[in-house]
């Protein structure tokens, strides 16, 4: 095996590093994405070898214009120049290119037929609703809150900008945008979920204190080509979870950069 230690990843200075050095710093910090979105990207490449799936030249030209139009790279210099700032060559961008399309089409491929099915079993868990919340410490302030609101038609966006202990929502007025049905505790969905849109409910015991919660609006889920889109990343994220589970992996290139 090559010694790593005589690979020189880079210099400082005109002090060279070796690549030894950089994967023991690496490992000690947790820091290997490189290596799993390579072992992803084989597993990827195997998959849609096996499946028969190729890109054709117009694909792969499609895909380039697209990149070109997405990053406004409008003629041939203006690519080069961008190039040369990622160190690629043209070859290595059309490689990536044909990479994209094929787990594209591989990710479509695995997904056909089964989207309308995943749509139909989980339907509750896309829905969403938007909310605004109003935080206290207390459950009695959260309860007096709460009467001045309903029986006096205080303002709830005011008073989430005075009293709400939620540094992240309170200078909106409370609001914490659209969340997912499934992102909330069982508790808090069934009183958000159960309520009226403009309706206030709570006060409800969180993590984070007694809340208050107005329903803004609710977000339904349907099978729109958003959905479709989320359903068939959520599906190859699993196929790909799966795989990983199942290959057989090892890492040399780690293994040999330990001391002996």
């Amino acid at each position: 095996m090559v010694d790593l230690n005589e690979c020189v990843a880079f210099e400082v200075n005109g002090e060279q590093v070796s690549l030894y050095d950089v994967l023991k710093l690496a490992k000690l910090n947790g820091s290997l994405q490189l290596i799993d979105d390579g072992i992803d990207a084989t597993l990827i490449q195997q998959a849609a070898k096996q499946r028969g799936i190729t890109v054709s030249d117009e694909e792969l030209q499609q895909a380039a214009d697209e990149y070109r139009a997405a990053n406004d790279l409008y003629d041939a210099e203006t690519t080069r120049v961008w190039l040369e700032t990622k160190n690629l060559s043209y070859e290595d961008w059309e490689s990536l290119l044909e990479y994209q399309v094929t787990e594209r089409k591989l990710r479509e491929t695995l997904a056909a037929g089964l989207v309308d099915q995943r749509f139909a079993e989980q339907r509750l868990s896309f829905d969403k609703v938007a909310i605004s919340r109003l935080v206290l410490t207390e459950e009695g302030v959260a309860r007096e809150l709460r009467a001045q609101i309903l029986e006096d038609g205080a303002d709830f966006h005011a008073l989430a900008r005075e009293y709400s202990s939620d540094a992240a929502t309170r200078p909106a007025g409370g609001y914490a945008g659209l969340k997912l049905r499934t992102e909330m505790e069982p508790a808090f969905e069934a009183a958000v979920f159960g309520a009226q849109p403009g309706r206030v409910v709570g006060p409800i015991k969180t993590d984070d204190g007694w809340e208050l919660v107005k329903i803004e609006r609710f977000a339904m889920a349907a099978l729109d080509d958003e959905m479709r889109e989320n359903i068939k990343t959520a599906l190859f994220s699993e196929w790909l979870s799966e795989q990983r589970s199942k290959a057989r992996i090892s890492v040399p290139l780690l293994e040999g950069s330990d001391e002996e």
